[in-house]
């Protein structure tokens, strides 16, 4: 009973990271729910027009979820990091689209015949 116990708040805590990256709209990777095995890893995908992909990949024997940007890994077991994590990944993002706008808008305007 006790090892139940102890595979239920695993389940839990993975169907609580599940149901946040759907939120944050990430999409399960085709097949993700065929293993129902808890050992199995779930993988998460989202696109992103400026950043590219972004894989999240919940792990259910380390309790936690790997986040892949860029080819570098991020690791996170605490809800509010990896809330803050991708915050700052679209914060980047929008600064990074307010640059190339302004550069763009500033070629265009010095094109202009005044």
């Amino acid at each position: 009973m006790k090892n139940f116990k102890k595979n239920c708040g695993v389940c839990e805590k993975m169907s609580m990271y599940r149901s946040y990256l759907l939120k944050n709209q990430f999409w399960a990777k085709k097949g993700n729910e065929k293993g129902e095995s808890t050992e199995s890893d779930k993988i998460f995908i989202k696109h992103d027009s400026e950043i590219g992909g972004i894989y999240a990949v919940i792990n259910a024997e380390q309790k936690g979820v790997k986040i892949v940007v860029n080819g570098e890994e991020h690791w996170f077991n605490n809800f509010d990091k990896l809330d803050n994590f991708l915050s700052r990944l679209k914060q980047s993002e929008n600064d990074f689209m307010k640059i190339l706008r302004r550069k763009n808008m500033s070629n265009q305007l010095r094109r202009l015949e005044i």
